[in-house]
């Protein structure tokens, strides 16, 4: 079959773990979402960062929407990378930003346009993608896998857009909100979301640092590509003043954000099969047909 990109994702899809870096003597794999056929020319390409508060999950976390995008005709990798409590920043985004170089660095084998790569993000995963998205150049570091088995520390992590569902746009402002509701029973998971940025960042200092609305507003970002976001209504774990300030932040600075709200979704929806999670995927489907594929 051959395949090129078709928004309506009619292709079957195919699934394998390779070693995508190495740091410090551990190997880190990348779940690889592939369509099956033959590519009609290279394809657009994912690199997928999972949330789980800095701490937690793996690359597995992705497999909705890395089954949902491939079947339209892409490449998605979803990254398995250093957390806290063990690493601290910027450990995550410079290996996202070593997912993208090597993502680029493999283009050929994976039939992939080099040019036509994109990070996607949930949660903590859609703020680590979107920091990697506006200063590429700034998280490098970690040594990528290449094609000849080699590993090397250079490349380009610039993308031609970026997607994030609920992302902690601003990890500092998230954490004081856990903060003031860690006795309140509405949100049970305070307690954990406290302890889990703490555990990666460990100062507010650096959650000031690593916010990606201060980057902008500080006229830091190196690149404002254009950006998708899936904001819940009901989302217990994100604040909306986050992703309001974000979306301020990005379009103050002439940079393009499309942001959809899904009326009565709660955080994390992406990681289920739902009306939402479908709707959603299709939204991100559009964006990429307008922003990462098209001709």
């Amino acid at each position: 079959m051959s395949i090129r990109f078709d928004a309506s994702a009619p292709y079957e899809v195919e699934e394998s773990d390779v070693p995508f870096a190495k740091v410090d003597g551990k190997e880190f794999l990348a779940r690889v979402y592939r369509p099956k056929g033959t590519p009609a020319a290279p394809l657009g390409a994912i690199v997928d960062i999972h949330g789980g508060a800095w701490t937690r999950l793996d690359r597995t976390a992705g497999v909705h929407a890395g089954r949902g995008l491939a079947a339209s005709g892409l490449v998605v990798a979803s990254l398995d990378f250093r957390q806290g409590p063990t690493s601290k920043h910027p450990a995550m985004a410079q290996d996202a930003a070593a997912g993208v170089r090597w993502m680029r660095a493999h283009a050929q084998k994976l039939g992939v346009d080099p040019a036509r790569v994109a990070l996607l993000g949930q949660s903590s995963g859609g703020h680590i993608a979107l920091l990697v998205a506006v200063q590429p150049g700034v998280f490098g570091g970690t040594p990528i896998v290449m094609p000849d088995g080699s590993f090397s520390t250079a490349g380009d992590d610039t993308v031609a857009c970026v997607l994030a569902g609920y992302p902690v746009a601003d990890p500092l402002r998230r954490h004081r909100f856990m903060g003031e509701h860690v006795s309140d029973p509405k949100f049970p998971n305070a307690p954990r979301l406290v302890e889990s940025s703490v555990g990666y960042f460990g100062t507010e200092a650096v959650m000031t640092e690593a916010s990606v609305t201060r980057v902008i507003e500080a006229k830091q970002a190196r690149a404002l590509p254009p950006a998708y976001i899936a904001q819940p209504e009901l989302d217990d774990n994100v604040p909306p003043d986050i992703p309001d300030a974000l979306v301020r932040a990005w379009e103050k600075a002439g940079g393009h954000v499309e942001r959809v709200h899904f009326p009565g979704a709660k955080h994390g929806f992406l990681g289920q099969e739902s009306a939402d999670t479908t709707k959603c995927l299709a939204d991100m489907r559009g964006f990429i047909g307008r922003y990462l594929v098209k001709a």
